[in-house]
């Protein structure tokens, strides 16, 4: 049975939940405000404490292209323009102690900071502050309307959410000065956008990278390009006059016939405020990551999911005989092209620099679940509680609770290694055949 407690913070007051296992629990705190298509603007100091024990807003969405393997993890959670919002799970007797802040996935197009299979209790439990950030998605974060809409509104909306950390964190027993920045997916590609944006020097220490398609970041200024100028051809009135259900229903359009076949075809703009142009990208990660320690990996069929969306040959796996053999090269081609192969280039480009960086691959996969390794099944292991993955697809099978409570349980440990300035480079780290952390691994 869990009371309540009212924190003080720069900002204001918030009151927040107190758990039976002794954590503060703050949802929905405003890091910013926006109105739509405008850049995010730092809170005003409020004079009334802000109920932050429900269940805060996420940004409006459609539904999840992953709900096939996730499950409908967004069902039923409030949904919202107005969702500039943080979410604080922290020890209540927290001083000084190490901060992690969560960057969700979803392709810049769905999830949210706040929702239950992202919550970080485990971690909080072994002294982490945890923050996770809600930002906006799709249109209303991703797409540059010239003369409406400003580029990376959803970028800008992460930046800020660093600053309300920096500023605030303290208030729950948090070290501004120690940020790890964790990400997945979208997430992860966040951070590497984050690194090299202008502004962002100092707001993070460290980095934890799950599954970013580093392999997409490659004629991105084109994709984004293209895809203004089809929504500006598909626009019958000004959008910032339209009802949240009609960009919703112009983002449907732009996804059902998309301008490239991308795994992400929302996300970052390169050349545009706060980043650089796209073939400055490498080299300046290179130059600003040098003190910031990266842990950066993958699963080991991160691409089944997409194979069938976007893969080469997609339209013939139902072919007879053949289908299977052509499904799964499309997972190992998606895999290699987007996921694998370009981590394990951007970690040895690290390594090779002198910065420090560890890779990791995760290859654990329920028996007989037809989904193997897939994108997105290591999250349970790390984020969330139990009850907040029951009926995943991607969990389906023999094993999968023993496995995710087992094994979960050791990667959180080296998550807070790490958060805690750990050193994961000294050797060969195998929690078991489901999780491998190294200087080197060998692709297959």
């Amino acid at each position: 049975m869990s009371t309540t407690t009212e924190i003080s913070l720069p900002c204001g007051r918030v009151t927040a939940s107190v758990t039976d296992e002794n954590l503060i629990h703050a949802r929905g705190i405003p890091y910013a405000t926006a109105t739509r298509f405008e850049v995010p603007q730092p809170t005003e100091h409020w004079q009334q404490a802000i109920d932050c024990t429900k269940p805060a807003s996420i940004c409006a969405q459609l539904p999840s292209r992953l709900e096939s393997v996730m499950g409908p993890l967004t069902q039923g959670h409030p949904m919202s323009e107005n969702c500039l919002h943080v979410s604080v799970v922290a020890p209540r007797d927290a001083q000084g102690a190490p901060v992690l802040v969560w960057l969700h996935g979803g392709a810049y197009i769905s999830g949210g900071g706040d929702l239950d299979c992202y919550r970080p209790t485990d971690l909080a439990q072994r002294g982490i502050v945890c923050v996770n950030v809600t930002y906006r998605l799709g249109v209303f974060g991703y797409l540059q309307l010239d003369g409406i809409a400003p580029a990376n509104l959803g970028l800008l909306d992460q930046i800020a959410a660093l600053r309300w950390v920096q500023k605030n964190i303290a208030a729950f027993g948090g070290d501004p000065s120690n940020i790890t920045l964790t990400g997945q997916s979208a997430g992860g590609d966040s951070i590497l956008c984050m690194m090299i944006a202008e502004g962002t020097e100092g707001l993070f220490q460290r980095a934890i990278l799950l599954s970013p398609p580093v392999g997409e970041l490659q004629g991105r200024t084109e994709t984004e390009t293209a895809l203004s100028e089809k929504a500006m051809r598909l626009l019958t009135k000004d959008p910032r006059e339209m009802a949240t259900a009609e960009i919703l229903e112009l983002q449907k359009m732009l996804l059902m016939d998309p301008v490239r076949r991308r795994i992400m075809l929302f996300a970052p703009t390169f050349g545009a405020f706060p980043l650089p142009a796209e073939e400055h990208f490498g080299q300046m990660v290179l130059e600003r990551s040098k003190n910031i320690p990266i842990l950066v990996g993958w699963v080991k069929q991160d691409g089944r999911p997409f194979a069938k969306m976007v893969g080469p040959l997609s339209s013939h796996y139902s072919l007879p005989y053949v289908g299977d053999v052509l499904e799964a090269l499309g997972v190992w081609y998606m895999t290699r092209a987007y996921f694998s192969l370009p981590c394990q280039r951007l970690h040895e480009q690290l390594r090779d620099a002198g910065h420090r960086s560890t890779t990791y691959s995760f290859g654990w996969r329920a028996d007989g679940n037809p989904l193997e390794s897939c994108h997105c099944i290591d999250i349970p292991f790390v984020m969330g509680t139990r009850d907040s993955w029951l009926g995943a697809p991607m969990l389906e099978g023999k094993g999968a609770e023993k496995a995710s409570w087992e094994l979960g349980q050791q990667i959180k440990e080296l998550w807070v290694r790490f958060a805690r300035g750990g050193e994961l480079r000294s050797g060969h780290i195998a929690l078991d055949e489901g999780f491998v952390c190294a200087d080197d691994i060998f692709i297959t």
